[in-house]
């Protein structure tokens, strides 16, 4: 959740297995707006969620 990471690292780890990296990488700011706009159709509602506030 850091937002000094840089994004290609956001975009290497946004398929992660595990759930809380997800949600991590939808709320970061240096998230790409295409990475957030995939992870709104993440099956965890709650990565969704985040990835729709980060995209406003």
């Amino acid at each position: 959740m850091n937002p000094h990471i840089p994004s290609s690292f956001l975009a290497r780890y946004y398929k992660s297995w595990f759930w809380p990296e997800r949600y991590a990488i939808a709320q970061n700011p240096n998230t790409h707006r295409d990475i957030c706009q995939q992870l709104t159709q993440d099956p965890n509602r709650i990565v969704r969620a985040a990835a729709r506030d980060n995209l406003k």
